[in-house]
Order: structure tokens, then C-alpha cells, then sequence
């Protein structure tokens, strides 16, 4: 079966909960403390209600399924604290067991498509030291232009892209 993007739905929020539990605790390993790790295990209800309450805050915000599992997702944002000319995709994520298989650079490219047709030509991504999916964001031409604090405590690389 071919992989489907689409929108994120209410009826999403439990499994996506789960997934972004889990692609953090195998992606932050050694980068992000062990307890935060932990807690995004212990509270996935919880995160799977907030997911619940924030859809129509969140208009941009699609996953990847694979024979109706999500595989992977993007969430963007039209707009950027860090540029405010660009827009900004806030979480870019595909399961480790589908890492290498093109599906990022499917979603990346899914949030490009849709930011053009937005009128918009510039994207900031920012992404945490130490995790492997820098090289994946240099890769696709990301030029990294600065750095910030991820929840204050965890430094981001943050990359620009002009697009076409």
C-alpha cells in the first residue's frame, strides 16, 4: 500500500500520542534528560487529550500513514519567531523503524508544497543539537543561521531555506 499524507484528526490524537512518545525516547536518547523522556511515556493520555483540544488551534499539522498507521508527521506554522517573513514547521518526526526509506523527505516536501502555495518562500526549521537529523536537514539545503533554547534548557540549530 502506498503511503497517504493527510490532515491530522481528532481520532489521531491517542496513536499520535503514542508515536511522539516513542520516536522521542528512541531519537533524545542521551540528549534530553531521562526524566522528561520518561514522562512523555507516563502522560500520553494526557498528551493525547491536548492533542484532542488543540486541532483547531493547529491547522497545519499532518501525518503519515502506512496500511492506516501513522508512520510520521509534520506540523507547521505559517509564521516564525525566529524570521518572520518565513514560515516554520514546528515538528517534522517519522518512526524510527521507517527512518531511511524517503518518508521525511515526503513529509518535508508535502510542508514545502503547501507553504508555496501559501505565498510564502522562506522556512525556518529548528532542530536540537546532537540529534542526527541535522545532516538530514543540511542535506535538503538548510543553511544553518542561529541557535536558540529549546525550553530553555536544550540548544537548537536552526536552519533556513529558501524555497522555490
Amino acid at each position: 500500500m502506498e503511503p497517504v499524507i493527510r490532515k491530522r484528526r481528532v481520532e489521531d490524537s491517542s496513536e499520535l500520542a503514542h508515536c511522539i512518545a516513542t520516536v522521542w525516547n528512541t531519537t533524545y536518547q542521551g540528549i534530553v534528560d531521562d526524566s522528561f523522556l520518561s514522562g512523555l511515556l507516563k502522560s500520553e493520555g494526557q498528551n493525547a487529550e491536548r492533542l484532542k483540544n488543540n486541532i483547531s488551534e493547529q491547522p497545519y499539522y499532518f501525518v503519515l500513514t502506512l496500511n492506516d498507521k501513522i508512520i510520521g508527521w509534520v506540523y507547521l506554522t505559517l509564521t516564525s519567531d525566529f524570521d518572520e517573513s518565513a514560515a516554520e514547521i514546528q515538528a517534522l518526526y517519522v518512526l524510527s523503524e521507517y527512518q531511511g526509506r524517503g518518508y521525511g523527505k515526503l513529509l518535508y516536501q508535502y510542508a514545502v508544497d503547501l507553504i508555496l502555495k501559501k505565498g510564502i518562500s522562506r522556512l525556518v526549521i529548528g532542530c536540537l543539537a546532537g540529534n542526527p537529523s541535522n545532516t538530514f536537514y543540511e542535506h535538503l539545503n538548510g543553511k544553518l543561521v542561529g541557535h536558540r533554547m529549546f525550553r530553555d534548557t536544550y540548544p537548537e540549530n536552526i536552519y533556513l531555506f529558501t524555497l522555490q
